[in-house]
């Protein structure tokens, strides 16, 4: 099963009122899932207008590439009479209207999700290429005053003509939304992808994870996507890039440019210095409606590859935008979203954390105090909870809340994996002596890993490789199998491709936690790491390489930079020398850029 077939019975009309002057809105929900009931007036309306437009844009998005129809070009040559005849173009141009059509309704994203709670009423969406996912929270009593409510989680149908009834909203008059079971409804027929489901929990488990924590302001954000807008980057790489000193307010880094935008926030608080490279930086166009209401944007980045959080403090509002980075979480979440993995979800904690969930939203802390258990025990719970979209996580308030996605739970197995090829990676994988890395190449371009997998089912060795740029995406791959000999790339990566991937992600992982411990740094025998400092007179770089024996060092503001050979009588001591090095660098203020750069 790669689907699920799903019904929804909305409201054959919309119901707006307003004769008084005033405007009454009565959002259309589904009536397949009754329960949740609200009426509430809203205090600022601008406020709910702009965060709904802004929602609509994020549900709306897909930055996936589109085949393209070259119908009527090719009905031109025939006319022109080169090529074939306009008839066989014309039946060519039904065909491809027909597929795309096709597939267009197989691949429908779920429509928005809305709960209904006593302490906030909050509406989810994910974008249909998967890249994009946002929370608007809407806090009871500060952004509107319930008179009746009733909790509960249903879908919301943001059709054209409701976005337009929001888009009519104004201050100069009362405002109220309504939230109730409709009694004459139309039926609405979808297929939504698991991997899209699969996608929506990943993405809310994510914000479990550890991450670095800072504040800018929202003339920040402005800057940002006003050079953007201004600007269009012609090579990689295309990201945008934060150095966080501690003490000192958080730098954004506009590549390729290398624009440095110092921001107005306050002072990043964290205990050592950080470069973090996010990717999708133009969908955080999505949040330009709400800045001229935003106070503060608290920035939650979980590091290289992994999602970025954007929380946007309204006031009586917040809304939660995370950019994954990629699209359609092929390559990228195949290998990143691996760390996210939890343990069995049907065991007793599961049970007691639904069961105090279903009183009202919670932290981490209070589940651990209500469960009996250590907090990274609930926490390890919650990751399954929500990867089985039984639970939501706001990240704004800190809070897991209790939202089944759907109205009937959708089998574990079902949203273990994204497809058969990924289920059959980690078959290889669960035998460690299966998948080898043989190479890992460093080059300006990009980086290449060639490993190998004796795939012991097949009887057959098999030898995989890939070559990543800049911005992390895959720009060229190979394998000996016969998928890849058939198709090569268009069906998407074989499963050898996607167990090397997902082995080098790991390692790299381990490698990078090992460097803090003595342990982990006596496995390291090579590697060249670059860091920088920003001073008046431009931009310091430091090229810090260990090579056995040897620590090379080059420096200087520009190129060619200086040259400093260190030799050492023994490769413990270059080591020493080397780690030793680097710490005083971080602790004269230069960032580390990592390995490779």
């Amino acid at each position: 099963m790669t689907a699920l077939d799903l019904v929804h019975h909305y409201p054959d009309h919309l119901e707006v009122a307003g004769d008084d002057g005033s405007m009454s809105l009565q959002l259309p929900v589904d009536a397949q899932r009754p329960g949740p009931r609200l009426s509430a007036r809203l205090h600022r309306p601008a406020v709910v207008r702009d965060s709904l437009l802004a929602l609509g844009d994020v549900l709306g998005s897909d930055l996936r590439r589109k085949a393209s129809d070259r119908s009527d070009y090719l009905a031109y040559l025939a006319s022109k009479g080169k090529g074939t005849s306009k008839a066989v173009w014309d039946a060519q141009r039904e065909y491809l209207r027909l597929k795309y059509s096709e597939a267009a309704r197989e691949e429908e994203p779920l429509d928005p999700v809305l709960t209904v709670a006593a302490d906030a009423m909050r509406i989810e969406v994910l974008s249909r290429d998967e890249s994009t996912y946002a929370l608007l929270t809407l806090r009871a009593d500060h952004a509107y005053a319930a008179s009746d409510l009733v909790p509960g989680t249903t879908h919301l149908d943001l059709q054209p003509e409701l976005m337009r009834a929001i888009a009519s909203i104004r201050t100069y008059r009362r405002t109220a939304l309504g939230v109730q079971t409709p009694q004459t409804t139309r039926t609405r027929e979808r297929r939504v992808p698991l991997r899209w489901l699969r996608a929506f929990g990943q993405m809310q488990a994510a914000a479990l994870l550890p991450a670095y924590r800072f504040e800018i302001a929202p003339i920040d954000l402005y800057n940002v996507l006003f050079t953007l807008r201004m600007r269009k980057a012609k090579k990689p790489p295309r990201g945008l890039r934060y150095e966080l000193l501690p003490g000192e307010p958080p730098r954004i880094v506009i590549e390729p440019w290398d624009l440095v935008l110092t921001a107005t926030g306050a002072p990043y608080t964290g205990k050592k210095p950080v470069v973090v490279r996010t990717w999708g930086r133009n969908r955080l166009a999505t949040l330009a409606r709400v800045l001229p209401h935003a106070r503060r944007i608290e920035v939650h980045l979980l590091g290289a590859g992994l999602p970025a959080f954007y929380v946007v403090d309204l006031g009586d509002a917040q809304l939660t935008v995370a950019l994954s980075g990629w699209t359609d979480s092929g390559w990228a979440g195949i290998s990143t979203f691996d760390l996210l993995s939890s343990g069995s979800s049907a065991d007793a904690l599961s049970a007691k954390l639904q069961q105090r969930l279903a009183t009202g939203p919670a932290s981490l802390d209070a589940l651990a105090a209500a469960t009996g258990r250590s907090r990274e025990e609930v926490r390890q719970a919650s990751l399954a909870e929500l990867g089985q979209l039984r639970a939501g996580y706001d990240l704004g308030a800190g809070v897991l809340f209790a939202r089944p996605l759907l109205a009937s739970a959708v089998p574990a197995e079902s949203l273990r994996f994204r497809d058969a090829r990924e289920a059959e990676a980690h078959r290889l994988l669960a035998d460690a002596k299966q998948v080898r890395l043989i190479k890992v190449h460093d080059a300006p371009e990009g980086r290449t890993i060639e490993g190998q997998v004796e795939d012991r089912k097949a009887s057959r060795t098999f030898y995989p490789a890939f070559t990543l740029d800049r911005e992390g995406r895959t720009s060229g791959a190979s394998c000996t199998c016969p998928a890849f000999r058939r198709s090569g790339i268009k069906e998407g990566p074989c499963e050898h491709m996607i167990a090397v991937r997902v082995l080098f992600s790991r390692e790299q992982a381990r490698l990078e936690s090992a460097r803090t411990t003595e342990d982990g740094r006596r496995l390291i025998h090579a590697e060249t790491r670059t860091l920088t400092r920003r001073t008046p007179a431009g931009t310091e770089q430091v090229r810090l390489s260990l090579d056995g024996r040897q620590v090379i060092a080059r420096f200087g503001l520009k190129e060619p930079l200086r040259m400093q050979r260190l030799c050492f009588s023994t490769p413990d001591a270059a080591r020493d020398g080397y780690f030793g090095r680097l710490d005083e660098l971080s602790a004269g203020g230069y960032l580390d850029g990592g390995a490779g750069e």
